[in-house]
């Protein structure tokens, strides 16, 4: 292949990847799989043919074709990504419709609970609201005491327990002292009561 030759291929392939690669930075990332696929087939398709030795007809037959492949794969990519943004969009609205009948169900049910209370409310006495109010609080003096029976049980176990930690200390003490006094007795060789 002679020079001129290889330097307008070169320049054909640099003016379709230039071309190429504005047409991508134009679609942006709104484009569709398909578009790119037709980009990315054309610039393959273009850069084999150059790395094949074809001339500048040969070039534009093989980006054509890449263009082809490329855009038959990003529909095939686009219709995929159609399809998982519908089953999305159906799943959304199923988990919409289920949340807004559990909520009519629970508005349903609290409003049917207070009907009962307020039903209810008007069978019960004055005499019946005074005998509770009288078990209610005769309960709670029961429970009082029982607390306090309680708590005095565990004041003594704690005054029970630090007397003893005291006693503990105090022998400790003792023994130490027991101990010293003893020591400086047998270095002194005398008793405390041969000294008074």
């Amino acid at each position: 292949m002679n020079r001129s030759k290889i330097l307008k291929n070169t320049t054909a392939a640099v003016v379709a990847l230039a071309f190429l690669i504005f047409q991508w930075g134009c679609a942006g990332p709104a484009a569709s799989k398909t578009v790119k696929g037709a980009g990315t087939g054309a610039a393959i398709g273009a850069v084999g043919g150059l790395v094949t030795g074809q001339d500048t007809g040969g070039l534009l037959a093989a980006g054509a074709a890449g263009a082809a492949i490329g855009a038959t794969v990003g529909a095939i990519q686009q219709n995929k990504e159609n399809k998982r943004q519908d089953t999305l969009a159906q799943q959304r609205a199923y988990n919409q419709a289920i949340a807004m009948q559990k909520r009519a169900i629970d508005k349903e049910k609290a409003e049917l609970q207070e009907e009962l209370e307020i039903a209810e409310g008007f069978r019960i006495s004055n005499a019946e609201l005074e005998e509770m109010s009288g078990r209610a609080e005769s309960a709670e003096e029961r429970l009082k005491a029982l607390q306090a029976v309680r708590q005095a049980a565990i004041d003594r176990k704690k005054a029970l327990d630090e007397m003893e930690q005291r006693e503990r200390d105090a022998l400790a003490e003792i023994a130490r002292l027991e101990k010293e006094l003893a020591a400086l007795e047998s270095e002194s060789g005398s008793r405390p009561s041969d000294l008074e």
